[in-house]
């Protein structure tokens, strides 16, 4: 390889080192409560944001598997989620969690109540100590919109566990969603904008709740 040859290869993996390094320092800190930190970047064509919000919990990470799992559960502690049921379960070996899910949401006055189906897409690495659960919107055909309520338009989520000690976890959620319909764009980042928030010191809540702990207990041990 000749000196041209070598230094355009340099120069090229630097600037993909650059590139991946400008992508994670994009996310901006805007607030730190209760144990939460909320965090947020813009989307490239897109005049939405894409959220985060980063917690240390005291709960090990098979408790906050548990209520993730628990779809039933979601409205008692997610952010203006009216109803959530199971639609499919799909078994894939020993990792659970993996369904379509139907979410009817609080639209807040004065927009309309929403509605979408995701897929549940569990993966757990126990001997790295990471689990990750990725959410995604299906196509209408799954289950279509449903009378009354507005089909939101775009939706994709991840919670991200990983192991600090037997009983504390790090918890990462990243969100983006598109709400649809003829919401103003500045109500819409209202909403959205507290969901992270508001979505892990629910889930932190929530764990504490007893029979969690003796799910896990029975589930994994």
């Amino acid at each position: 390889m000749n000196n041209r040859s070598l230094w355009a290869t340099v120069i090229f993996f630097l600037v993909l080192q650059y590139q991946g390094s400008a992508a994670e320092n994009s996310w901006r800190q805007t607030g730190d409560k209760g144990g939460v930190k909320c965090y947020e970047r813009a989307v490239e064509d897109s005049g939405i944001r894409e959220y985060r919000s980063v917690s240390v919990m005291n709960h090990s990470i098979e408790t906050l598997l548990e209520v993730l799992i628990d779809v039933p559960s979601y409205p008692q502690w997610m952010p203006d989620c009216m109803e959530a049921r199971i639609l499919r379960e799909f078994k894939k070996g020993l990792e659970r969690g993996n369904y379509y899910i139907y979410l009817k949401m609080n639209g807040i006055w004065p927009a309309d109540n929403r509605d979408l189906v995701i897929e549940s897409l569990p993966k757990t690495d126990w001997e790295g100590g990471v689990s990750v659960i990725r959410l995604k919107k299906l196509d209408d055909g799954v289950l279509p919109q449903q009378p009354g309520l507005v089909r939101i338009a775009d939706f994709m989520s991840e919670f991200k566990l990983e192991i600090i000690s037997r009983d504390k976890t790090m918890v990462t959620m990243t969100t983006y969603v598109d709400v649809g319909g003829m919401i103003p764009s500045f109500m819409a980042a209202i909403q959205t904008k507290s969901v992270p928030f508001g979505t892990l010191a629910g889930l932190n809540r929530m764990a504490s709740d007893p029979r969690y702990r003796k799910a896990a207990a029975k589930d994994y041990f």
